[in-house]
């Protein structure tokens, strides 16, 4: 089909009310270059009026004709949308972005969500199995990196927990971790490891798996090794390297000890393969192909927050609110306060009171059009109008 724009997006669906039994929903189509929300889904299981006319019904206040031809006129406008459960609206937001998404000559060629997303499988099933556009362009699964860092912190605080029992000197018996406690997997160790993953994918953009692998993979042997045992084989060898073993021995110089690196840990061989397989589990090909694009899923985090903040989750909600909250969440994440702002569409001219507001609120965020102006060559590739449909 000419004409059509292919766009990396992510996807994700937020709920009203926290668990399974949400009656609203929403999700959102968003940019992975521009940031922009190109398409969004709102998801409703009741409508107030409904309720209200058929209660009225069930206390005779209606006769069975009346009801009948008040539902059928009511049909078209009736805010109920989704008859699912709450747990799949997610994926029924998905399928309607990614079915409509040839109308607005686009085709969402990957989808990056996090690694148990539901909507995916529902997008690529949709249509009889066919998926939106057909078998002969199936859309890829892409993986928030973010996601896959904090899989490999989780695994590993998870791995800290198994337990032993031993004998202290005392004589009794207590259970203590096998790879937690001094110079093992402490919290600081975890988290500057989960650190050094992320940036390991990110400094691997765009390359292979197996580069993106191994570069992972050097800093979990990089802070495993010791004076007695140093595995610098996948650190990078060169002067400006960032492993100092490896930096030293380019530049000439006796590599500094071990016991200076700020971020290590000591394990017994059988405890260090334990680790090593939590990190096989996350750098497989197809991890990392999915990687390899880099993108994250930090932008549908800001949006969730806004839609929240014009439609409060302690308070009451309708589809029709939720649809304006949306609206709204959508046009000032895109333009910012003061482009969205519908003063000059009415035709009445800002206060200077109302402009140095907007424009104070407009300070404190940086909205993906922004960025866009600032930036000439992505303002040139820029060829689609943005905005929720």
């Amino acid at each position: 089909m000419a004409g059509l724009l292919d766009v990396d997006v992510s996807f994700d669906g937020t709920w009203h009310t926290r668990g399974h039994s949400s009656l609203f929903g929403a999700g959102a189509v968003i940019d992975a270059n521009t940031g922009l929300i190109l398409d969004y889904e709102t998801a409703g299981k009741v409508c107030q009026l409904c309720n209200y006319n058929k209660a009225r019904h069930d206390r005779k206040e209606m006769t069975d004709t009346e009801y009948a031809r008040w539902k059928e006129c009511h049909a078209p406008t009736c805010q109920v949308n989704y008859t699912g459960t709450s747990g799949g609206m997610e994926a029924a937001e998905a399928v309607a972005c990614w079915n409509r998404s040839l109308s607005h000559e686009m085709r969402y060629i990957s989808f990056i969500g996090d690694g148990d997303s539901s909507a995916y499988s529902a997008v690529i099933s949709s249509n009889n199995g066919e998926g939106p556009y057909g078998k002969e362009h199936i859309v890829e699964k892409m993986e928030c990196i973010n996601h896959v860092a904090k899989r490999l912190g989780n695994g590993l605080r998870n791995l800290r927990k198994e337990t032993q029992t031993v004998k202290t000197k005392s004589g009794k018996s207590v259970k203590r971790s096998l790879l937690g406690g001094q110079k093992k997997l402490t919290d600081k160790v975890i988290t500057r490891l989960q650190f050094y993953f992320r940036r390991s994918i990110t400094r691997k953009v765009n390359t292979s798996e197996e580069e993106m692998r191994n570069d992972i993979l050097s800093s979990f042997e990089h802070c495993s090794s010791s004076d007695a045992n140093p595995k610098h084989h996948l650190c990078p060898k060169s002067s400006e390297s960032w492993c100092f073993y490896q930096k030293a021995l380019a530049l000439g110089k006796e590599p500094q000890s071990h016991s200076e690196m700020k971020v290590s840990f000591t394990l017994l061989p059988d405890q260090l393969q334990l680790v090593r397989k939590v990190y096989e589990r996350l750098t497989y090909d197809d991890m990392m192909k999915r990687c390899l694009k880099g993108h994250t899923q930090n932008p549908k985090e800001s949006f969730h927050s806004r839609v929240w903040l014009y439609s409060p989750k302690h308070r009451n909600t309708s589809k029709n609110k939720l649809d304006f909250a949306v609206a709204c969440a959508v046009s000032v994440y895109n333009a910012g306060y003061k482009d969205s702002n519908i003063y000059e569409s009415l035709g009445i001219p800002f206060t200077k009171t109302t402009e140095k507001y907007l424009d104070n609120k407009d300070k404190m965020m940086d909205a993906p059009l922004k960025k866009i102006k600032r930036n000439k060559r992505q303002q040139k590739e820029l060829h689609y109008t943005p905005g929720g449909h």
